[in-house]
């Protein structure tokens, strides 16, 4: 072989080996500028990993913010607010505050309330209890809530009487609201420092137990809520349970 022969062979051989045919020619798989494989461009996996992530943190925002509740609306809508009272009590006359059934159909819907019109038994039915004092007083919680004769209106969050019960009865399956839907439903304003128009601070306890959850407490089958605003009245103990009456 000439010179000029066995120098044209060597940048034949350099120039397969730079673009990588010498290296395929003996059964290894170039890697190119795309950096992925199965010739996938390296771009295109951050660009997937990235979707996956955003996808995954969609799903997981709307179990958050669910809450394990089936109502899933907005509770801080002008409606709902505008009907919580922000009003003191008149204890003699009045004993606590009244429920409210202004815009009431208003205030579900913007809740995202699902109905209560069954005749043949509810998809949900449960109840939990609630005790409240508020500025050294004990404050019924008063029948009727959520039903308005009226307006022949059923809340799937209402009382029947004034003991305390809160029913829980909705034709969804898994309606599990907060402690905040009762009070919006109520129509009283409640928060971590007041109840209605007393406030500097609110006090709240889970069958007995301490608890800062106040309205994100989602309201669970025989639950003791005791609620308490202000100084505590002479023998106050939180309820560690409540004997509901037989088929509650």
């Amino acid at each position: 072989m000439s010179q000029r022969q066995k120098q044209r062979t060597n940048e034949n051989r350099a120039r397969r080996l730079g673009s990588g045919d010498g290296i395929a020619r003996h059964g290894r798989k170039p890697v190119g500028k795309t950096g992925g494989a199965g010739g996938v461009p390296a771009w295109a996996w951050v660009v997937g990993g990235a979707i996956l992530v955003a996808a995954i943190a969609v799903v997981a925002a709307l179990l958050v913010t669910r809450g394990g509740s089936s109502s899933s609306g907005n509770q801080t809508a002008t409606v709902i607010t505008q009907r919580n009272s922000t009003a003191k009590v008149d204890w003699v006359s009045q004993g606590t505050w009244q429920p409210n059934y202004t815009n009431l159909q208003a205030a579900l819907t913007a809740m995202n309330m699902p109905t209560a019109n069954s005749t043949t038994g509810y998809a949900t039915h449960y109840h939990s209890h609630i005790t409240i004092y508020a500025d050294g007083h004990k404050a019924p919680v008063p029948a009727l809530i959520g039903i308005d004769e009226a307006a022949q209106l059923l809340s799937p969050i209402h009382t029947h009487d004034d003991s305390g019960v809160i029913h829980m009865e909705a034709d969804e399956k898994n309606f599990t609201p907060n402690l905040q839907e009762v009070f919006n439903v109520w129509g009283l304003r409640f928060n971590s420092q007041c109840i209605g128009g007393y406030c500097g601070g609110v006090k709240m306890w889970i069958d007995g137990r301490p608890s800062t959850q106040f309205g994100a407490h989602v309201m669970k089958e025989h639950d003791a809520i005791t609620i308490l605003q202000g100084t505590p009245p002479p023998g106050f103990k939180p309820d560690k349970s409540y004997n509901f009456p037989a088929g509650e």
